[in-house]
C-alpha cells in the first residue's frame, strides 16, 4: 500500500468520498491513474478522446472567443486568468498596425511576435494570462480563440 503525502484533486473525477488527508492506494489504483492522466510538465491532466475514440486530438475543441482591445496607446495588456491547453491569436482584420505577442513577459517591438491584420498565431499554453499583448496603434484590437 502506498501513501501519498500530499493529496491532488481530480477535478475531471468525481470522487466519492473525496481525497482527503494521507491518501492510500494500492498497486492496480496507481497503476490505473497513472493510465488515465498525462503530465504537461506543470500539471496533471486527465487523458481524453475525441468523439470518435481516438486518444490524440490535433485541434481540440474549441471553448470560446474573447477580443483584447486597446484603450489607451502604447499598452501591454495581460489576458485573463482562463485555464486552456491552446489558443489561436489573430490580428483583427481591421488592423493597420502591428500588435506584439509574448508569453509571461512584457512584450516589445524587437523581442515578441509581431501580428499584422490578419495574421494568426497558435499557442500550446496552460492559462490565456501567460500571453502578453503590446499595442502601439490606437484602436488596434485582437481576436483570440481558446481550447478548454
Amino acid at each position: 500500500m502506498f501513501e501519498f503525502q500530499r493529496p491532488f484533486p481530480i477535478n475531471q473525477i468525481p470522487m466519492k468520498p473525496e481525497f482527503t488527508g494521507r491518501v492510500k492506494l494500492d498497486e492496480t489504483a496507481i497503476q490505473t491513474l497513472a493510465a488515465l492522466f498525462g503530465w504537461d510538465g506543470e500539471t496533471r491532466r486527465l487523458l481524453t478522446c475525441s468523439l470518435n475514440g481516438s486518444l490524440h486530438t490535433v485541434s481540440p475543441p474549441i471553448k470560446a472567443f474573447k477580443h483584447k482591445k486597446a484603450a489607451a496607446i502604447p499598452v501591454v495588456i495581460t489576458c485573463d486568468d482562463i485555464p486552456t491547453t491552446e489558443v489561436v491569436v489573430r490580428g483583427h482584420p481591421d488592423n493597420t498596425g502591428l500588435v506584439y505577442v509574448d508569453i509571461n513577459i512584457d512584450p516589445t517591438n524587437a523581442t515578441s511576435w509581431p501580428l499584422a491584420a490578419n495574421d494568426a498565431i497558435t499557442l500550446s499554453i496552460n492559462n490565456l494570462n501567460n500571453i502578453r499583448l503590446l499595442m502601439v496603434v490606437g484602436e488596434e484590437s485582437v481576436i483570440l480563440g481558446y481550447t478548454v
